[in-house]
């Protein structure tokens, strides 16, 4: 075997190896945002409907 195609196996084994690691913590990254971004609307959600719901009662009261 030549030198060149000796570094070619490292590399396709390194790769090989890294690679699902890489695509593993990438997917948890995305799956973490969406999750956070989902509370976010939930509570923004909520919070616009407590806001709704104090506005009546003020209007009450006036």
């Amino acid at each position: 075997m030549e030198t060149w195609q000796i570094i070619l196996a490292i590399i396709i084994v390194s790769l090989s190896i890294v690679m699902p690691f890489y695509y593993s913590y990438k997917r948890k990254k995305l799956e973490k945002e969406l999750k956070e971004g989902r509370e976010v609307t939930e509570k923004e959600k909520i919070r616009v409907y407590l806001d709704n719901i104090n506005e009546k009662f003020r209007a009450k009261r006036k």
